[in-house]
């Protein structure tokens, strides 16, 4: 899906960087930006969003009148969001807006309320809501209370964050043209939309949003037949020409869809992308919203190159259940978009859920389309946040000053790894060599699964695979001991057996400590804090592991020994950082839901 690049020039990074690179980690470390700049393109990212941005907290006494009348079913509305600009400097890349018509103004401007006793707005609300033009709020005289009241509002405050953070990712705003029946007896009964008034919010949003701001079905159209056939065919701009711009899609029903297209082939013209099904000459972007049960629909969509918004919770479910069951779907599905209704967890419901990427990451790349080709690497992190890992390089443990120096020739410890190594030759082919040859390769999830007591997959668990993935940087600690003291494998010089093949990469690699010890115990520990019942048989896995480094005789005893000190070191250290503890808490109840859900 993804082409290498040639010469890029992106503002304040090198002219040129290197077109060789394969992959974002194989670029420099000044050219990483501008490798996936180059190479990315907007439908190969991953971000959250928020549901119905705009929304403010219905009062109780009101909430409580409409369950009354209504039953539980309002609690779905029981749900409020901070400040849109506070969203997006938490990460949000997707946002929602549910506009109403009002081309004369005031026709919203006296809400009933729930209670049908009517509420004093401030003054700037009412002027506000007397001005000519779309409004935003979710239902009429019930739940209008928004943090932007007009349309064009809600969009200046993106253009103004946007405009102060020019490199951000591709913002998508969705939009709901609200219509239907009175939402109280007495209350007011929106608009319905028509072409014209379609023409207008188009041009509500060109006001605010200029061409060099604004991606539009006709830029990605290009010169061919129909918006589809570009999709398809990649037409979406790259990520560096994306960066600091926003775009929108009509989320709404064929009819209205049908409406807003009226007898264009595609789009020609339109402001907004369309949600509608893969066949349609308008395809390019698509709802849907239900994970667990439109996986193969979105995973399916988004290979094609079609860009889909899905949702982790709704109507407050999860939150209340602290269920990541959907979250989970949500995240591992490839669908670029992400929208839930708690970037913050709500503190009246316990288990503290929220939705965010790991490692603080505005954007990252699609697990679909550019996973394997940034080997974690951020597409948007804010600012201050490691690029790798959790720590910055620098509040990295040091393992030259912690672990003890590897043993000196001839000394007691070198002869006791001598005599471990040429003792343990003759376990080849039984059972614990066997074991020692499959902990050489394979996927963690994979080594602890007996362990943990259920088999962990990146899709089953997304924010515990990224957090596994983004940690890993942080043992990079490791090779920089290893090369400090520059000690040879133990099987070097002799043609004793050893249960891996014998590369020349393997030979290069200085033995002390072991990287596959001090992984495994990393891992170990992870895990252990994140499922503490299963505590004891995970730390024994951690040690199991380890030891098959010098059971296979790929390491020392000395080696894999230090491996499991530096594994629990880098651990300890990362519980500095903020981000890594709050990913920990949201990998936790991953697992939990994983270990509830397997069978016993």
């Amino acid at each position: 899906m993804l082409g290498l690049l040639t010469t890029v020039a992106i503002a304040g990074l090198p002219a040129t960087c290197a077109a060789q690179a394969a992959k974002a980690a194989d670029a420099a470390p000044a050219c990483v930006r501008a490798w996936m700049d180059a190479t990315l393109r907007m439908n190969d990212v991953v971000a959250v969003g928020t549901h119905n941005s705009y929304k403010l907290a219905i009062p109780p006494e009101e909430l409580a009148a409409m369950q009354a009348a209504r039953g539980p079913a309002v609690l779905g509305l029981d749900y409020a969001h901070r400040l849109i600009a506070e969203q997006l400097d938490a990460g949000a890349r997707q946002l929602e807006l549910d506009v109403v018509h009002d081309p004369q103004g005031g026709r919203y401007a006296r809400p009933l309320t729930a209670l049908g006793r009517g509420v004093a707005l401030p003054p700037a609300a009412q002027a506000a809501l007397a001005r000519p033009g779309f409004k935003v709020l979710h239902m009429p005289d019930v739940d209008f209370r928004s943090s932007c009241l007009t349309f064009v509002e809600c969009l200046t405050v993106v253009r103004t964050w946007s405009q102060a953070h020019p490199d951000h990712a591709p913002i998508l705003i969705l939009i709901n043209a609200k219509e239907g029946q009175a939402s109280v007896p007495g209350g007011v009964t929106p608009l319905a939309f028509d072409p014209a008034s379609f023409d207008a919010l188009d041009a509500e949003i060109r006001t605010v949003f200029g061409p060099d701001r604004l991606i539009t079905p006709d830029q990605v159209q290009g010169r061919r037949r129909t918006l589809r056939e570009a999709v398809l065919a990649g037409g979406w701009p790259r990520l560096g020409e994306a960066r600091g711009k926003v775009f929108f899609a009509l989320d709404e029903s064929p009819a209205k869809v049908a409406v807003y297209r009226g007898a264009r082939r595609s789009l020609e013209g339109r402001a907004m992308f369309v949600n509608t099904d893969e066949a349609s000459p308008a395809a390019a972007y698509l709802t849907l919203n239900d994970p667990i049960r439109q996986k193969d629909r979105i995973a399916a969509a988004v290979k094609a190159g079609f860009i889909v918004r899905t949702r982790a919770d709704a109507e407050t479910i999860a939150a209340r259940a602290a269920s990541v069951a959907q979250r989970t779907a949500a995240l591992a599905s490839g669908a670029q978009y992400v929208s839930t209704d708690y970037m913050w967890p709500d503190p009246r419901f316990p288990g503290g859920y929220t939705v965010r990427l790991t490692g603080g990451e505005a954007a990252a790349c699609n697990p679909l389309r550019a996973a394997e080709h940034c080997h974690s690497l951020p597409v948007e992190a804010p600012p201050g946040t490691p690029v790798r890992g959790y720590l910055k390089p620098a509040a990295r443990p040091d393992l030259r000053q912690i672990l003890a120096p590897p043993p000196e020739p001839g000394s007691p410890r070198a002869v006791a790894d001598r005599a471990i190594f040429e003792q343990t030759r003759s376990l080849a082919g039984t059972p614990r060599w066997a074991l020692a040859t499959s902990d050489v390769r394979g996927h963690m999830f994979d080594h602890f699964a007996g362990a943990l007591g259920v088999r962990l997959t990146p899709q089953t668990a997304p924010v515990l695979a990224a957090l596994l993935e983004r940690a890993g940087e942080d043992r990079s600690v490791v090779s920089n001991a290893k090369h400090h003291w520059k000690t040879r494998r133990p099987y070097l010089g002799g043609d004793a057996e050893i249960c891996e093949a014998k590369r020349p990469d393997l030979a290069l690699n200085p033995d002390y400590p072991s990287g596959h010890a001090a992984h495994g115990e990393h891992v170990a520990m992870i895990l252990a804090e994140l499922a503490p019942q299963r505590a004891g048989a995970l730390y024994a896995r951690g040690r199991e592991f380890a030891e098959s480094r010098w059971i296979c005789g790929s390491h020392t005893y000395s080696a894999a020994e230090a491996g499991l000190v530096a594994g629990a070191v880098v651990y300890a250290a990362e519980h500095a950082s903020p981000l890594f503890r709050q990913d920990m808490d949201r990998a936790r109840a991953e697992v939990a839901e994983a270990l509830a859900a397997a069978p016993r």
